[in-house]
């Protein structure tokens, strides 16, 4: 699974009903938000043959509407995937059960080109929120030009017909094949609607890693000066040294709805370093937010943690996602958080996660950078950035050796957590 955007709905009975897909959508329930243990039903496939919908229907973004659920579906058609073809396009469904059959509307998004041998084609990769503002909006990835677009609608009607898009300032080109103005920081991979600042955010790739983008006007996408993940350019053909990490979404914590508090999930599909593409994950990683009156800097902490694993020998001090619901590594202890970039105006560290496996269990790693390469250690990741000096809400970060292990960790006591001998400071990192 995991091969689109998370997203989910909560149940009357106080359960939660996740939606992942791959060619087809599967129902998941459990009881949070980030519970999504229970069994997979598949609740849509790929619709008839020569249809819009014949390569498969991916479930993109569901919300609750009165008594009914809302589904927004990206289709294909026209596929030879062992080419890079297909044909992309939006439709809209609808539920009267909670998602678990639907009832098809029928397309509300198509671009302007048609199916094309060995080329990605159509407009689709759409997420839609609730603006709050009467209307609902999708934010769309448009293959030709590798553009994101984005369209609205009243939240008065779900009829497919009624969908214009954004083109040349106007909302004035129809959804089904009419032409959409490529937004300027295009980057967005989904979108959400923060509520204390009435504002929508959308996740997109920054320099540096995943970033967030702000608009209030709905065109206008104004990035974060900061990313909030460290993330190295990874790669589609795997296995390869490098994570990938896709199909970002933002969810509540609490509601699991794309209507943002100040508490929220980020969710995306992963696939760790020098892994096949089968071992897929789905991640999520808890954000809390906050608004300032004046600028800070930095803008962004990614926590440090440290996991270990009794089995392997082997403690892992790492800001990644660590697959496996604890069944092998289990969480320890936390000690501060990681900078996603460089501070401006103060000396840093850029410290980066490694392994080596040469004494026949894991021995990880967080060194700073270019020691694991001249150490005969693999690069895993940037896992972040600390102060070379110390601050008023800096703590101090040590790498540490367990003998017995034999195996490396970090700790931000100078004795290490009576747990082995400190080797040196590494810097100085964020409370």
């Amino acid at each position: 699974m995991a091969d689109n955007h998370f997203t989910e709905i909560a149940l009357p009975d106080g359960r939660f009903r996740g939606f992942d897909a791959h060619n087809d959508t599967r129902a998941i329930d459990g009881s949070s938000p980030t519970d999504m243990g229970g069994p997979q039903r598949t609740v849509m496939g790929p619709g008839k043959r020569a249809a819009y919908d014949s390569c498969g229907r991916w479930l993109d973004h569901a919300e609750v509407s009165g008594a009914a659920t809302l589904g927004f579906v990206h289709a294909e058609t026209a596929c030879n995937y062992a080419i890079g073809q297909t044909h992309m396009s939006m439709a809209v469904a609808v539920s009267d059960d909670y998602g678990l059959t639907w009832r098809d509307l029928g397309p509300f998004i198509t671009g302007t080109d048609a199916p094309t041998p060995r080329k990605n084609t159509g407009e689709g990769d759409c997420t839609v929120v609730n603006g709050q503002d009467g209307y609902r909006y999708a934010y769309c990835f448009r293959p030709r030009d590798g553009g994101l677009i984005v369209a609205r609608s009243p939240i008065s009607t779900i009829d497919p017909r009624h969908w214009t898009k954004f083109f040349q300032g106007h909302w004035s080109q129809p959804g089904l094949g009419g032409d959409a103005t490529k937004l300027s920081n295009g980057s967005g991979v989904s979108v959400a609607y923060w509520k204390t600042m009435h504002e929508l955010v959308l996740t997109g790739w920054v320099k540096g890693g995943l970033g967030l983008f702000i608009t209030t006007d709905h065109t206008s996408l104004v990035p974060l000066h900061e990313p909030v993940l460290a993330v190295d350019p990874g790669q589609w053909a795997r296995p390869a040294p490098s994570e990938l990490i896709f199909y970002p979404v933002l969810l509540d914590a609490d509601s699991g709805s794309n209507q943002l508090s100040d508490k929220w999930l980020m969710v995306y599909a992963y696939i760790p370093p020098n892994e096949p593409s089968n071992q897929k994950y789905l991640v999520f990683r808890d954000v809390t937010v906050s608004v300032g009156k004046h600028a800070v800097n930095p803008q962004v902490g990614v926590q440090l943690a440290r996991w270990y694993a009794p089995k392997l020998h082997d403690r892992w001090s790492t800001t990644a996602a660590v697959p496996g619901n604890n069944q092998i590594y289990t969480l320890e202890t936390t000690t501060g958080y990681l900078m996603t970039a460089a501070p401006a105006g103060a000396a840093s560290v850029e410290l980066e996660d490694c392994v080596n496996l040469r004494s026949g269990h894991p021995d990880h790693l967080l060194a700073e950078k270019g020691f694991c390469e001249a150490h005969a250690y693999e690069r895993l990741r940037t896992a972040g950035w600390v102060y070379a000096h110390p601050g008023s809400d800096t703590l101090s970060l040590y790498r540490c050796y367990d003998a017995h292990g034999p195996s490396h960790f970090a700790s931000a006591a100078p004795d290490c957590d009576k747990l082995g001998t400190m080797e040196r400071l590494l810097g100085y990192a964020l409370k």
